[in-house]
């Protein structure tokens, strides 16, 4: 068995569960290839964009795409937030798809496969599995519907547009996927269980077959490790408590930097000995890192051993992202035998049981995640050891890499009959 995997960049949870999926199904015996379009170079995937040309062509790609949306954006501030899949390369001739018995789409926006592209690939007439890792492959356009609900009826009157009516851009979109989509060929993935729900929802997907499987991580990596020597390569304290914060873009207001800091306010002002923030991610936004209490940012890593060595030095691991799948993240963090708080968005209520391997609290309530913070930190050391086990133990059970790429086998298996 032959699987293709497709990704737009070489960046982001969908890549890093993609190339973490190609890993393993290779460890299974499974002949799996993981081809991403544009961004840097690494192990585990070809890269298209591999010279100077390439990069160029794929960077005008993007850019021919985004330049025809300004007609129809509301404003720059939803720009990157919606695709209406205009461009692509034309990917259906290629080698690899020839070669490929199963094609597994992930994220391929940014100009990589576009409407057109993914008609080509479902009149190839082979088996393709998409993984949801958003909810772009069943709106009319947006990655995420920030409360909207027409994607359920057909879109139109799209909040992303400065014009919205009836047979709006999201709307011919939502028409032209119900069209493409008919195929029996194409076999829906979701990461949570609340995704497939919303799938469901959608007439584009509607009698479709959807999957629930979570992304997975390497267990074996991702562990409990020696606290003290963690922070001390981070320059952190060894008697510190340690709430962790990491996005791709701090300057992304979905992601909840500006909620985290007054969490870390609200800790502060309750008299919480010893805090000490560790930030990850990008900063190029330039948004402000000012803290009661001392911080150490790291920047935007990319390999996975700083990533753990980070875990490992946490105490709690925070996220307030305001809209969620299944953030891997968080399985990283609790496989780290760390406890996570975050705002029951999504599927993360998925993950976390409430008290006992983490902490949820409603959207923006950022008293309440405070509160249960604080509590966890004041507690002895027995009870802080409890959470960390049943932490640990729910990551491996549910988001270990080899029993996920099982479950995808088993998926792949079942089409080629």
């Amino acid at each position: 068995m032959k699987v293709l995997h497709l990704n737009a960049n070489s960046a982001g949870g969908a890549f890093t569960a993609a190339n973490r999926l190609s890993a393993s199904l290779n460890t299974l015996g499974v002949d799996s290839n993981h081809l991403v379009f544009s961004g840097e170079k690494g192990a585990g995937y070809a890269l298209w964009a591999n010279s100077l040309f390439k990069r160029y062509r794929a960077l005008l790609n993007h850019a021919w795409e985004k330049l025809d949306f300004l007609r129809f954006e509301k404003n720059a501030s939803v720009r990157f937030a919606f695709s209406h899949g205009l461009t692509g390369m034309d990917v259906a001739g290629w080698r690899e798809f020839s070669e490929a018995d199963i094609i597994h789409l992930h994220w391929i926006n940014k100009g990589f496969i576009s409407l057109k592209g993914l008609s080509d690939i479902l009149e190839l007439g082979k088996p393709v599995v998409w993984t949801c890792h958003d909810m772009w492959p069943f709106t009319g356009g947006c990655y995420h519907n920030r409360g909207c609900n027409h994607f359920m009826t057909g879109c139109g009157q799209c909040q992303y547009l400065k014009s919205p009516a009836d047979n709006d851009l999201s709307a011919r979109v939502f028409r032209k996927k119900q069209q493409i989509f008919s195929s029996d060929k194409l076999h829906f993935i979701t990461p949570s269980t609340w995704l497939a729900g919303q799938a469901k929802l959608s007439p584009i997907v509607s009698g479709k077959s959807i999957s629930v499987i979570p992304n997975g991580i390497d267990t074996g990596l991702f562990r409990p490790g020696d606290v003290d020597a963690a922070r001390e390569k981070l320059g952190i304290p060894s008697n510190a408590n340690v709430i962790s914060f990491a996005a791709a873009s701090l300057g992304n207001p979905k992601k909840g930097f500006v909620e985290f800091k007054e969490v870390i306010r609200l800790l502060h002002s309750r008299g919480i000995e010893n805090l000490h923030v560790l930030l990850i991610g990008e900063n190029k936004h330039n948004a402000v890192l000012d803290f009661p209490v001392p911080v150490t940012f790291t920047g935007y890593l990319t390999a996975e051993q700083d990533m753990v060595q980070c875990y490992q030095a946490t105490t709690v691991y925070v996220t307030t992202s305001h809209e969620e799948n299944l953030p891997t993240t968080i399985m990283e963090s609790m496989a780290c035998g760390v406890p996570v708080a975050a705002f029951a968005v999504g599927g993360i209520p998925e993950m976390i049981s409430d008290g006992e391997n983490g902490w949820l609290a409603g959207l923006l309530d950022i008293s309440l995640m405070a509160d249960k913070i604080a509590d966890y930190v004041n507690s002895s050391d027995t009870g802080r050891v409890l959470f960390e086990n049943r932490a640990r133990q729910s990551a491996v059970e549910k988001y270990d890499h080899l029993v996920v790429a099982g479950q995808y086998n088993q998926i792949y298996e079942k089409l080629l009959k």
